[in-house]
C-alpha cells in the first residue's frame, strides 16, 4: 500500500486538525454495538497508529472525552471528539496494556485525497454483531471479537 507519509484530518467544524505520519498499522471497520452508537451508523472505519504518529495541531481544548465501559471486552475504551460539532475522532484503551500506545483514527476525519483508493480495510472486528444486511468487504480478515488484532499482535 502506498500511503503519503504524512495525513491530515479534522473534525467537521475544523476546529480540531491534526496530522498523522506514517503508514497505519492497520485499517478496520468494527461492527461492535458501541462503535454504531457512537458514530450513528452501521460500524466505524478506523485506522489504528501508535500514538506517537499522532500530532493535534489545533482544538486540543475543544476536544471532550468519553470514558467508555460498558464494552463486550470489558476494557474501558476512551473516545475522543469534538466538543463543537460532535466529530468522533480518537479511540483509545490506555489501561489496556497490549494498546496502550495505539490510537483509532476514524478514517473518515482523514484527508486522504486521491490516496483514498489505498485505504480499503483490511480487517472487521466484532463481525459478530454486524448488521444482517451488511456485505462482508471482500479481501478482508474478520474476527468475532477484537482481541484477534490486538494492536500488539498487529505490525
Amino acid at each position: 500500500m502506498s500511503t503519503a507519509s504524512v495525513i491530515k484530518g479534522s473534525c467537521l467544524c475544523q476546529r480540531v486538525q491534526y496530522e498523522v505520519t506514517g503508514p497505519p498499522k492497520m485499517r478496520l471497520l468494527c461492527h461492535c454495538d458501541n462503535c454504531r452508537k457512537v458514530t450513528g451508523s452501521t460500524f466505524m472505519a478506523n485506522a489504528l497508529y501508535r500514538k506517537d504518529q499522532l500530532r493535534i495541531i489545533s482544538g486540543e481544548d475543544v476536544l471532550k472525552v468519553y470514558e467508555d465501559s460498558n464494552t463486550e471486552s470489558g476494557n474501558t475504551t476512551s473516545r475522543k471528539f469534538c466538543s463543537n460539532c460532535s466529530s468522533p475522532l480518537f479511540t483509545s484503551r490506555d489501561s489496556d496494556p497490549s494498546a496502550a500506545e495505539v490510537v483509532a483514527i476514524t478514517s473518515g476525519t482523514m484527508d486522504l485525497g486521491p490516496s483514498r483508493e489505498n485505504w480499503a480495510p483490511q480487517a472487521e472486528v466484532y463481525c459478530k454483531n454486524r448488521r444482517e444486511w451488511i456485505v462482508p468487504v471482500e479481501g478482508t480478515v474478520r474476527s468475532e471479537v477484537m482481541e484477534a488484532f490486538a494492536p500488539s499482535k498487529v505490525e
